[in-house]
C-alpha cells in the first residue's frame, strides 16, 4: 500500500507542474492572417530543397521545394514580430525575424557545416536539443551515413556504425539477435520515432526485419542504463529510429537495389508539406534467397524471405497551438518454404499511432500520445492449406508529457501507462498472459553556468505483480572550453521479467528431450552504472573517450534445473559485471574527406561453474572512410569505405558428457566499398562491393556472428521526382 500511496503522490506532483503551467500561460489578443514569401540559397547562390522553415513556438511549418522556394501561411495573436527556425542537415540553422510590415520575398542564405554537432536530437532528454549540448552521451547516425553505406537491413547499418556491438544468429529461430556492452537484446529498448517496439524475433531481440531501412531518417543511440526515462528494457540503452517525413512542397522517390548475395528492395514513397498539413505514404518490398553456409559434414541454412512494409502518416496543424497526427504502418514476411518443408513461417505487425501536440505558450507544452502495435507469428500449414496464429504480442502505450522552459531550467514530466497481451506456442496449451504498468517520470534540466549542465530524473513504475519501483538518474556535462565537453553520471536500470522468462512451458525440438520453464518466483532486475567520457571537437576534428562499468542484481538467467533431468528453468542468477572503454575519431575536411575510427573493448564476465561462458568478443573497430567531389554545378559524387573488425575469442561450452571444454573463433573483418553518384533530374546510381574480402563464416561460428557468405554485389538506383521535374 505504501508503494502505491507513493506512486501516485509523484503522479500529482507531475500533473500539478502540467496544471500550474497551463493556468499561468492563458493569453488574450486577435488574431489575423500572415503569411511570409521566401527562397533559400546555400553559399554558392544555388537553391537548397527540402530545409525545414518552421515558425518559431508555433506547430506551423513547411519546406522549400526544388527551386528553394517557400510560402508559409498562418494565423496568428497580434504580434510586433514572428521569428522563423530554418534548417537543414549539411547546414548552420538560421532564426530569421520578420516583421508584420514585412513584404516582398526573403532571401535566406544557409552556411554549409562540416559537423553534425549543431543536429538536433530528442532522445536522451525527450526534448529537441543541439547534440552538442546534451549531456547523456548520445550518438547520431546521419541519413547521410546510412546513403553512403546503402545497407539492406539494419543490423548492417549498426554493426558498421555503433562499436561493441555484435550481431549473432539463432540457429532455432533463423532470425539475427543483438548483444552490446555484453548486454543481450532483451537490454537494448528499441524505439521508433520514440514508441517502444512489440514482438520478439529471437530470444528477447526484438524482429529486425520490421525496420524498413528505405523508411529511416537517421538513427539516435543513446548509450548506458535509460530506465529513468524509457522503463523496462532500458539497462543498456536505447536506439530511437526516427522515420522520414515529407519535406517539401511535393516530395516522390523511386528507389531499386539488387544485390547478388544481400537481397534486393524496392520502394515507392510520397507525400506533401504545406504550412499546416503534411502527408508521407511509402510502400517497400524486400527479398532474398535461401543459403547455406559451412561445408558437406556441417551447414546451416539461412532462409529467405519476402517483405512487404507499408505506411501512411498525415499530421494537422488546426492553428498556431494545436498539431495532430496519425500514422499507421504494415509489416508482412513470409519466409522462403523448402521443397520438404511440411509448415512455413509468416510473420506479421500493425502499428496505430497518434499524437496531440499542444504549445500552452512560447515556455510550455504538452503532448499526448496513443500507441498500438500488434505483432503475430502464423504457421503455414502448406498441404492443409490452412494458416494458423502461432504467437501473438499485442502493446497499448498512453503517454501525457509536459515540458516547461523555465530560465536556465528546463522541465520534462509525464505519466505513461502501458498494456501487454502475449499468446504464445512455447506457454502450457499456448495458453496466453497478460500485465500492465503505470509509470510517471520528473526530470530536470539545469544549466547552471554557461559550461555546467546536470540533467537529474526520477521515474517511477508500478507493475501490477512486483508492484512500485523508483529508478534515479543524474548525468553533467562541464564545458571548460568550447572545444571540449566532460560528460559523466550514474544512472539505474530496471527490467520486469518478460512473460516468458515468467510462463514458459516449451518442449524444446518438440522431441520430449528436454524442457524451458519460466519461474513465476523471478525477481525484477535492477543494474547501476557509472559512465564518464570527455569529448574534443575543433578544426572538423572530433574525438571521445568513454568509459562505463554496469554492475547487474538479480539477472535472469536460464539454467539446467538439477532434478535429474535436462531440463532448464530461468533463474535469478549470481550478480554480473561488464566494464568497457570506447574511443571513436573522426575528421572532416573542406575537401570532401572525411573519415571516422571507433574501437570499443568489453570486459563481459559471465561465471558458470567458475567458466567464463560470455560469447562477447572483447575488442572491436568500425571504421568508415568517404570522399565526395562535385563535378561541376550538377554532378557530385562520393566513394565510401565501411567496416567492421571483431577479436578472436575465447569461450567455454558445456556437455554433460565431458563437461567445460574450450573453444576459439578466429577474428573477422567485414568491409563494404560503395560508389556514388547524384546526377541532373533527381537521379542518384550507387555502385557496392559487400563482403569486400570474401569472408565466409564457418558453420561452427555461425551462433556468434551474422553469417556471411562471401563477397556480393551491389547496384541501387534512385529517382527524386520532385527534382526530376522541378518542383
Amino acid at each position: 500500500m505504501k508503494n502505491i500511496i507513493s506512486f501516485f503522490i509523484l503522479v500529482n506532483c507531475i500533473l500539478c507542474v502540467s496544471g500550474n503551467a497551463a493556468h499561468a500561460a492563458a493569453e488574450t489578443g486577435s488574431t489575423k492572417d500572415r503569411s511570409v514569401n521566401g527562397v533559400i540559397v546555400d553559399e554558392a547562390g544555388e537553391p537548397v530543397a527540402g530545409v525545414s522553415v518552421l515558425l518559431k513556438g508555433t506547430t506551423i511549418g513547411t519546406g522549400s521545394n526544388a527551386k528553394g522556394e517557400f510560402t508559409l501561411k498562418w494565423s496568428k495573436s497580434t504580434s510586433a514580430q514572428d521569428v522563423l527556425f530554418v534548417s537543414s542537415i549539411g547546414f548552420e540553422p538560421e532564426e530569421i525575424a520578420i516583421s508584420g510590415s514585412s513584404k516582398g520575398q526573403l532571401k535566406i542564405t544557409l552556411k554549409e557545416s562540416s559537423e553534425n554537432l549543431n543536429e538536433l536530437v530528442f532522445t536522451g532528454t525527450r526534448t529537441a536539443k543541439p547534440l552538442k549540448d546534451v549531456p547523456v552521451l548520445t550518438r547520431v547516425i546521419s541519413e547521410k551515413a546510412i546513403s553512403q553505406i546503402n545497407p539492406m537491413n539494419i543490423e548492417t547499418l549498426l554493426q558498421y556504425q555503433i562499436p561493441g556491438l555484435q550481431i549473432v544468429y539463432n540457429s532455432m529461430s533463423g532470425l539475427p539477435q543483438i548483444k552490446y556492452q555484453g548486454m543481450g537484446g532483451q537490454y537494448v529498448l528499441f524505439l521508433i520515432d520514440g514508441e517502444p517496439v512489440s514482438g520478439e524475433g529471437a530470444d528477447g531481440n526484438v524482429d529486425f526485419s520490421r525496420f524498413n531501412i528505405d523508411e529511416i531518417e537517421r538513427v539516435e543511440v543513446v548509450k548506458g542504463a535509460q530506465s529513468t526515462m524509457y522503463g523496462s528494457n532500458a539497462l543498456g540503452g536505447v536506439i530511437n529510429i526516427i522515420t522520414k517525413k515529407a519535406d517539401r512542397p511535393f516530395t516522390g522517390n523511386i528507389n531499386a537495389r539488387y544485390g547478388n548475395t544481400t537481397g534486393s528492395k524496392f520502394t515507392v514513397s510520397g507525400g506533401t508539406r504545406q504550412s499546416n498539413f503534411s502527408s508521407y505514404t511509402s510502400l517497400t518490398y524486400r527479398m532474398n534467397d535461401t543459403y547455406t553456409i559451412g561445408n558437406d559434414t556441417s551447414s546451416t541454412l539461412i532462409r529467405g524471405y519476402g517483405i512487404w512494409d507499408a505506411s501512411q502518416s498525415f499530421s494537422y496543424a488546426f492553428n498556431e497551438k494545436v498539431e495532430a497526427s496519425i500514422k499507421g504502418t504494415y509489416y508482412h514476411n513470409k519466409r522462403d518454404i523448402l521443397e520438404n518443408d511440411k509448415t512455413g513461417d509468416i510473420f506479421s505487425d500493425l502499428t496505430l499511432t497518434g499524437r496531440i501536440k499542444y504549445i500552452i505558450n512560447e515556455k510550455n507544452r504538452l503532448d499526448a500520445s496513443y500507441n498500438f502495435d500488434d505483432y503475430r507469428k502464423d504457421r503455414d500449414f502448406i498441404k492443409l492449406g490452412e494458416i494458423r496464429k502461432n504467437m501473438s504480442n499485442i502493446k497499448h502505450t498512453a503517454r501525457l508529457n509536459y515540458t516547461g522552459f523555465y530560465g536556465r531550467h528546463t522541465v520534462t514530466a509525464g505519466v505513461e501507462g502501458n498494456y501487454e497481451y502475449m499468446q504464445h506456442y512455447m506457454f502450457q496449451d499456448s495458453s496466453s498472459h497478460t500485465v500492465y504498468t503505470l509509470s510517471a517520470y520528473l526530470q530536470e534540466d539545469w544549466k547552471i553556468t554557461p559550461k555546467i549542465d546536470v540533467i537529474a530524473g526520477l521515474r517511477g513504475d508500478y507493475h501490477e505483480k512486483y508492484g512500485f519501483h523508483a529508478t534515479p538518474k543524474i548525468s553533467a556535462m562541464y564545458k571548460p572550453w568550447e572545444m571540449l565537453a566532460i560528460r559523466g553520471g550514474y544512472s539505474q536500470g530496471f527490467r520486469s521479467p518478460s512473460m516468458k522468462e515468467l510462463y514458459m512451458a516449451y518442449d524444446m525440438g518438440g522431441l520430449g528431450i528436454f524442457m524451458i520453464y519460466g519461474n513465476e518466483n523471478l525477481k525484477p532486475e535492477t543494474s547501476h552504472q557509472f559512465s564518464l567520457s570527455a569529448e574534443f571537437n575543433r578544426w572538423g576534428f572530433n574525438a571521445s573517450v568513454s568509459g562505463y562499468y554496469n554492475l547487474f542484481n538479480n539477472k535472469i538467467s536460464r539454467v539446467a534445473k538439477n532434478d535429474g533431468t535436462s531440463d532448464l528453468q530461468y533463474v535469478n542468477a549470481e550478480n554480473a559485471r561488464s566494464t568497457g572503454i570506447e574511443i571513436i575519431t573522426g575528421w572532416t575536411s573542406d575537401f570532401g574527406l572525411a573519415a571516422q575510427v571507433s574501437y570499443s573493448f568489453v570486459d563481459d564476465y559471465q561465471e558458470s561453474d567458475g567458466y567464463n561462458i560470455s560469447d562477447m568478443r572483447p575488442h572491436s573497430m568500425t571504421f568508415n572512410i568517404s570522399y565526395s567531389h562535385d563535378f561541376g554545378k550538377k554532378i557530385s559524387g562520393f566513394a565510401s569505405l565501411n567496416g567492421y573488425w571483431g577479436s578472436a575469442l575465447k569461450t567455454y561450452t558445456f556437455n554433460e558428457d565431458t563437461g567445460y571444454s574450450p573453444i576459439y573463433y578466429d577474428p573477422r573483418t567485414i568491409c563494404s566499398l560503395s560508389f556514388g553518384a547524384y546526377f541532373p533530374y533527381g537521379i542518384k546510381l550507387d555502385l557496392g562491393i559487400d563482403n569486400l574480402f570474401n569472408y565466409k563464416d564457418k558453420t561452427s561460428a555461425a551462433s556468434i556472428q551474422l553469417p556471411q557468405r562471401g563477397i556480393g554485389f551491389i547496384l541501387s538506383l534512385n529517382i527524386n521526382i520532385a527534382d526530376m521535374f522541378g518542383i
